[in-house]
């Protein structure tokens, strides 16, 4: 699982860092007018939550361009509770799908697989965060990968019943490093593999989505947030 995340490169940063491995990145957006029209002055870098409006990175296979866009962080979505349904009440709930899992989105006859087939996208990040130790007692731990300013998370797009277009992140099983930490990972995509995880044909995309290779070393460090 990942609910919260860091994204503190700004555009320049990120559109060099993309460019030097991958190839022209287009920022597809004015943010001024983009903040402007949020009545506020700043994106979150830190601490960034679902419904947040979030940078993610997506690939036009007509004009073969990757393009860095803004989009809200969660699909607005009707889903199965099968607790509200053992009390009697109404099961179908609206919720924000802002994680999803790639053994679920590959799944044969998965309403996320064509989602997955035709609207994949990165998240850019510099840190995600997950909480340890005991209920009540929980901690923050920023996670990192170790001498990589910027990396990137798999994700899919779709519009959701609230008329939004918006991006999940795609979590899978833990590598070595974080089954110390929590069940669930990003789909984190190494630098190189992350413009061929989004122009690649979905089935070789989904083999991508795995757990980090434990050679890639990570760090994890007690977060204030």
């Amino acid at each position: 699982m990942c609910g919260r995340y860091e994204n503190a490169a700004d555009d320049a940063a990120l559109q060099a860092e993309f460019e030097k491995h991958i190839g022209e990145l287009n920022i597809a957006y004015d943010l001024d007018e983009v903040l402007k029209d949020l009545k506020t002055d700043f994106l979150r870098t830190e601490n960034i939550a679902p419904t947040n409006l979030v940078k993610i990175i997506t690939f036009d296979k007509n004009d073969n361009v990757f393009k860095l866009e803004l989009k809200k962080w969660g699909i607005r979505s009707q889903v199965y509770d099968p607790s509200r349904a053992a009390k009697g009440k109404d099961p179908m709930i609206e919720k924000d799908i802002f994680n999803s899992k790639i053994e679920t989105i590959l799944k044969k006859g998965s309403k996320w697989k064509k989602i997955f087939d035709e609207s994949r996208c990165i998240f850019p990040m510099t840190a995600f965060y997950e909480w340890t130790g005991e209920k009540g007692k929980k901690v923050p731990q920023r996670i990192s990968i170790q001498r990589t300013p910027v990396f990137f998370a798999g994700g899919i797009m779709k519009t959701g019943i609230d008329e939004n277009e918006s991006a999940s992140i795609i979590t899978c099983e833990p590598n070595t490093f974080m089954k110390n930490i929590h069940n669930r990972m990003p789909v984190l995509l190494k630098t190189k593999t992350a413009g061929e995880f989004l122009r690649a044909q979905s089935d070789s995309a989904g083999k991508l989505a795995e757990p980090l290779d434990d050679d890639i070393k990570m760090k994890s460090e007690k977060a204030v947030i």
